[in-house]
């Protein structure tokens, strides 16, 4: 049987008071309350069970208990883990959250702008002295990372498939993980050949095309790259394919490192290294500026913090074995 829902009017009419004094002691504003009022108010929502909602407690206040979270797009699978963690940091606070999507970055400031409320952001292409708080992931050590793991492993000849190196500042993650491949190499005496960089525009068919394009360069195996640093999963997928196609296996012919590591990476054949973004810390850093913020009187200093990804190491570089078979 559903319950019925208990509202204050219900809370009012068992201690047979008016809403607004009931409004008021449930907000703590009881000084000019009578105790006895008090006390029965307050035994009231305790038999009734009485949770205020968000909305309610906003009327009362003048305040909404309601935080907006504005992406790019609300369905790209890297931000629910953002969401999640937003949310395990502000529900218990009593904050709702609702999600929006701006097609760009000029539609996300102004989304924000009108608004007139404290904000973060997070990883998005800023003046990094902008008055206000800010999270950032290093891109750049993302791609520096990811090529010494390679080179660690001996590979002296590391191609790379980029996201968009055009196009800044939307595309700055792309030009900094590109950034991050040619310093690792630098720091070896290795240049970063022109000839084994191809933009893949940071999609599936992307990857796929630019592994498609270094491929025919090539000609012969023996002239590819030993390894590749592959800027996000989705063209690491189509890199896969790619490499799949033209009968070359990875990692025994081709070691590969991407940026990336959502769910499905570790259910690749072969099962991708990959490096994590920090979107779930990013999140609840995020969370806990904001609840700081609504706390403060006065305006906070803005912080400008910077997060590392997580490298993930599994079959695709070949410093884990793959699954022993076969089994018939």
């Amino acid at each position: 049987m559903r319950r019925k829902t208990v509202t204050i009017r219900s809370v009012a009419q068992r201690a047979q008071v008016s809403v607004s004094t009931v409004s008021q002691i449930l907000n703590g504003n009881s000084h000019y309350v009578s105790a006895g009022k008090r006390e029965r108010v307050l035994q009231a929502a305790e038999e009734l069970q009485y949770r205020p909602s968000a909305i309610a407690r906003s009327m009362v206040n003048q305040r909404t208990a309601t935080v907006g979270m504005v992406f790019t797009s609300v369905v790209d699978h890297l931000f629910i883990h953002a969401i999640r963690s937003v949310q395990a940091v502000l529900r218990p606070e009593g904050y709702t959250i609702f999600l929006a999507d701006t097609p760009d970055i000029e539609s996300e400031i102004q989304a924000i702008t009108a608004l007139q409320v404290p904000f973060v952001t997070i990883n998005r292409p800023l003046a990094q002295d902008c008055d206000f708080n800010q999270i950032h992931w290093n891109d750049w050590e993302a791609g520096y990372l990811a090529t010494k793991h390679l080179l660690s492993l001996g590979h002296r000849s590391i191609g790379t498939i980029s996201g968009p190196l055009q196009g800044l500042p939307r595309w700055q993650s792309a030009f900094d993980r590109h950034q991050g491949w040619q310093q690792a190499l630098a720091e070896q005496g290795i240049s970063g050949s022109p000839d084994w960089s191809f933009d893949g525009n940071y999609t599936c068919q992307g990857g796929y095309e630019a592994t498609m394009r270094l491929l025919k360069q090539a000609g012969t195996k023996s002239k590819l790259p030993t390894a590749l640093f592959i800027a996000n999963d989705e063209m690491a997928m189509g890199t896969l394919r790619a490499l799949h196609h033209a009968g070359i296996r990875v990692p025994q012919e081709v070691a590969l490192v991407n940026v990336g590591d959502t769910r499905f990476t570790t259910h690749m054949a072969p099962a991708l290294t990959s490096l994590a973004h920090p979107v779930a810390e990013a999140g609840k850093i995020a969370a806990h500026l904001l609840l700081e913020q609504f706390a403060a009187s006065d305006p906070l200093p803005a912080q400008n913090i910077m997060l590392s990804f997580d490298l993930r190491i599994r079959e695709s570089c070949g410093s884990n074995p793959e699954p022993s078979g076969p089994f018939f």
